[in-house]
């Protein structure tokens, strides 16, 4: 069996190379709508008639859509909903999330002080305890202290560190306690929050608090963007939607702001690739089976680098050997 496996895993590695493996397998068409709305509006619009607003993964996307003449701003789909961070402790895209997990809080708990956070004025997308224990959102390039945190037996109970003989960027700090503990503080309940206030008295100390802002309306990944210079910066502290100028460049601007928009069309491409496998082992047998499987779905990963696919056995008749069939979409 082994011999045959063996074989099965050199036939897939240096054959399995289909001519259309480079083709997009996501096409966005995209609609420009000459009407006046807000963003929630136009989003509502969008999916009502298309898909939804307008997701861009590149400047390919914005260089091939057919502008009209004039106009100031257009809305695209890109947002960064304060119901999901502010004061709060989310789930969304763009909510807060710990440094150690890069996920978001399992507990729900906050400390935010009185009117935080407010990314106001600069992307403030860092967070630092202040002398009272409170949360406060800052541009993570600010250096401060920082705390530290290492698990401790029983596994979940933390112990912090609080260097306050130095002071370093949210990244580098993170950077540090990586290297010499488990991570920048996560804190989950108020008495992790005690414990940590404890240790770091009156110092302003970064913790491992962090969001990646803006999300798209089609909860797409992308993490193309194309800012105008010095966007976006949260004007007055109410601009949570994105638009694009005449330029093509993006500004974040009101969500209430009425202007024209970008909805879009999404069209999957479906990738059927077929392989014949000719050995002389017994294809039928269920043992035999998922291990040829588990090496396709490895090629595939690592080889073609399709990632959402679906691997099926089809047993042709007698003589005529057996397909499996890899279906991207």
């Amino acid at each position: 069996m082994d011999a045959k496996v063996l074989l099965i895993f050199v036939f897939l590695g240096f054959g399995l190379v289909p001519s259309h493996s480079q083709a997009p397998l996501v096409n966005r068409e995209y609609h420009f709508v000459h009407l006046l709305m807000n963003w929630t509006s136009a989003q509502h619009y969008c999916r009502e008639k298309y898909n939804d607003l307008a997701t861009f993964e590149s400047m390919d996307d914005i260089h091939r859509v057919n502008r009209p003449s004039q106009y100031q701003f257009a809305f695209i789909g890109l947002t960064d909903d304060p119901q999901s961070w502010k004061g709060i402790m989310g789930n969304d895209a763009n909510s807060w999330r710990w440094s150690s997990t890069g996920e978001t809080s399992k507990s729900g708990y906050h400390n935010w002080r009185t009117g935080q956070p407010n990314h106001y004025g600069t992307p403030e997308t860092c967070v630092y305890g202040n002398a009272e224990g409170r949360w406060i959102d800052e541009a993570c390039h600010l250096k401060l202290y920082f705390v530290c945190y290492d698990d401790t037996l029983p596994p979940g109970q933390k112990t912090y560190t609080l260097y306050n003989n130095q002071t370093r960027t949210w990244k580098d700090a993170q950077t540090y306690c990586r290297a010499h503990h488990t991570d920048l503080a996560v804190i989950e309940n108020a008495l992790e929050n005690t414990d940590m206030l404890s240790i770091k008295s009156t110092q302003a100390a970064w913790i491992g608090l962090y969001r990646v802002i803006w999300r798209w309306s089609d909860n797409s990944n992308s993490s193309f963007r194309n800012w105008a210079y010095l966007q976006p910066n949260n004007y007055l502290g109410n601009q949570y939607c994105g638009a694009e100028d005449k330029y093509q460049k993006w500004h974040d601007v009101p969500c209430h702001m009425e202007c024209p928009f970008w909805c879009q069309v999404v069209k999957v491409e479906i990738m059927v690739l077929r392989v014949k496998i000719h050995t002389n082992a017994d294809l039928s047998d269920p043992a035999t089976n998922p291990q040829i499987l588990q090496q396709l779905r490895t090629v595939l990963r690592n080889k073609i680098f399709l990632t959402n696919f679906k691997l099926r056995w089809k047993i042709q008749p007698a003589n005529a050997g057996a397909d499996t069939d890899a279906v991207n979409g």
